[in-house]
């Protein structure tokens, strides 16, 4: 039996987002509605609107509150001292550490922040304009040879990424964390070729 809790504060608001995260994940956003996550949350559907505007409004604030500190680690990491493999590591190591202890909310923010439905805001740091940056510029150097930085970006992403997927679909064993030396090794191999 469905119970309905209209108590507002803190507890509520993390019971939605975290009713919202699930089903956004195993359904997308577009086909999730607010009365799906009324239910899971085990609220009034009209509990929902006490916290957020609408649905869009929650589902941009689970992608900046997760997103946004990845996003500061990017920017930081990028004008920091490393060549580029540290710093391909350490990009790669921060996000499989964030994916390690929320596997859900970062296939959330994966999803989310790329193609035309995009929301990240302009001039965001994202994986994908860091790590492209990183690589024109050791281009730019002479340091790559022949290795195409628009390509290079793309491979380098699946690389890192695409592990992350293997782990949600249960095709490779985690914790992330532990497969990264195991991934900078292929990713060294690329990047000296």
């Amino acid at each position: 039996m469905l119970t309905r809790n209209s108590q507002r504060g803190p507890k509520t608001k993390q019971r939605i987002v975290e009713a919202a995260l699930g089903l956004f994940v195993s359904q997308g956003v577009a086909a999730t509605t607010t009365r799906d996550i009324a239910e899971r949350a085990e609220i009034a559907e009209g509990t929902i609107y006490r916290h957020f505007e609408s649905k869009e409004a929650l589902a941009t604030e689970i992608f900046v509150d997760g997103f946004m500190p990845f996003s500061n680690f990017l920017k930081q990491m990028e004008k920091g001292p490393g060549t580029l493999v540290e710093k391909i590591e350490m990009a790669a190591g921060q996000f499989y550490r964030l994916f390690d202890a929320d596997p859900t909310l970062w296939m959330y923010i994966m999803t989310y922040q790329t193609g035309e439905q995009s929301k990240v805001p302009a001039g965001v740091a994202t994986p994908y304009s860091v790590l492209f940056s990183l690589l024109r510029k050791s281009a730019r150097k002479g340091d790559l040879g022949a290795f195409d930085p628009v390509l290079g970006v793309q491979i380098l992403l699946g690389m890192i990424e695409h592990p992350a997927l293997g782990v949600i679909y249960g095709e490779l064993e985690g914790p992330l964390s532990s497969r990264l030396p195991e991934i900078m090794t292929a990713i060294r191999k690329i990047l000296s070729s």
